[in-house]
């Protein structure tokens, strides 16, 4: 039977839901749960359907990518991307992806942003790892911090009605001060945040930093491991942690390695330039168990992703990016006290890549001299790449604090 592709019905979220959960290997919703993240935006599912039933699933949700100097950048965030297996290898997801994209180029977004549930999959479609995640873990009782505390902020825990009012607030404030960071749109944090993340941990807890005045700057949503029999190990996870600056940071480090019946804390979406290590009297302590790619991005349209960020240090270069259809563009970037200006040119290029290398590079996340150096960066002039890496350098660096 032929395959069409299409957006589905608000009449058709339950088939919608069936499919998810068959692709993925997953549980079904409860039936208590919310489905505000399911129903929202319809118009931007990409569905194929086979004689009437969902056979995979995909869709864009719109979204405010933080580039590096606070620009906010409309993209399309890819989520809920699966095929059934008894329909794989037949080109669905191919399909599915370019109804997606060709969508987002439509509605002006010149990139697609997704996380990755398999590493393997992304590459052939331009996307690139742009931000890259940290799992961090330390026993409680190694962990001395090596400077004393400031005394000019307080936390306090909080209830689930004061932080559904409180931490939306705050996440808007603190995803400006990072490259990488998304918005989270209202029907995010009902079905996505509260019913999947906070509900599925048995002893959950919020934990709100204000600052000396009173004023709100960070949170941090924690599970804790149920306690068993005396001497059992307990464990502390970070659900979500998000501050606006580093102070508050360093200060919501302080309060988990001070909560009581915990052996260990970990963490497994830190951002690679975690201050922890910096601040505990020994380093060796803190234990990095992994560095995984987390945010995935597709420059469909490359002028308007190197157009909406600053750059580091003024300079001029000229770049070539190959597109997963076999077409070019190449952009001269030029930075200065003035501003930016990126415009389509012509002329040769002093560095050329693929769509995947330059979301790899276009947050700061990986340097142009690495990936030239790894033979996936073309050199025309050896002086640009350096000056490609001055330009590009971003701090703190990019990462994305959150999930899709």
């Amino acid at each position: 039977m032929p395959i069409e592709i299409r957006p589905i019905e608000g009449d058709e979220v339950d088939a919608l839901l069936v499919a998810d959960q068959r692709g993925f290997g997953g549980v079904p919703l409860r039936p208590d749960s919310s489905r505000s993240w399911a129903e929202g935006e319809l118009d931007r599912t990409r569905v194929a359907f086979e004689d009437g039933r969902i056979v995979g699933v995909s869709r864009t949700y719109s979204f405010e990518l933080t580039m590096p100097g606070g620009a906010l950048l409309p993209a399309a965030a890819v989520s809920w991307v699966s095929v059934l297996p008894t329909h794989r290898r037949r080109g669905i997801l191919t399909r599915m992806m370019a109804a997606m994209h060709d969508d987002a180029r439509d509605r002006g977004e010149s990139a697609a942003i997704l996380t990755a549930s398999e590493s393997s999959i992304y590459g052939r479609f331009g996307y690139g790892v742009a931000a890259w995640r940290l799992g961090l873990a330390a026993d409680r009782v190694h962990i001395r911090f090596s400077t004393p505390a400031n005394g000019g902020g307080r936390v306090r825990l909080v209830d689930r009605e004061e932080a559904k009012r409180v931490l939306p607030e705050i996440y808007e404030r603190a995803r400006l001060a990072r490259a990488g960071m998304v918005s989270r749109p209202p029907f995010w944090w009902e079905q996505v945040y509260w019913d999947h993340f906070v509900a599925a941990t048995k002893a959950c807890f919020v934990v709100i930093h204000s600052d000396g005045s009173g004023r709100d700057d960070g949170y941090v949503t924690y599970g804790m491991s149920m306690g068993g029999p005396p001497g059992s190990k307990r464990e502390l996870s970070v659900i979500d942690m998000q501050a606006e600056s580093s102070a508050t940071w360093i200060a919501l480090w302080r309060y988990l390695f001070g909560v009581d019946l915990v052996d260990r804390v970990k963490v497994i979406n830190a951002p690679v330039d975690d201050p922890l290590r910096h601040v505990v009297v020994d380093s060796r302590r803190v234990e990095t168990d992994a560095v995984h790619d987390h945010l995935w991005l597709a420059p469909l349209e490359p002028r308007g992703v190197l157009a909406a960020r600053s750059y580091s240090v003024p300079g001029r270069v000229v770049i070539t990016t190959r597109l997963p259809d076999g077409s070019t563009s190449t952009v001269a970037v030029e930075s200065s006290e003035a501003g930016t200006n990126c415009e389509v040119v012509a002329g040769p290029a002093d560095i050329s890549c693929d769509s995947t290398v330059l979301g790899m590079c276009a947050l700061g996340g990986n340097r142009w001299t690495e990936l030239a150096d790894a033979g996936r960066v073309e050199v025309a002039r050896p002086e640009a790449l350096a000056r490609a890496d001055a330009m590009f350098l971003t701090s703190p660096a990019p990462a994305l604090l959150s999930f899709f």
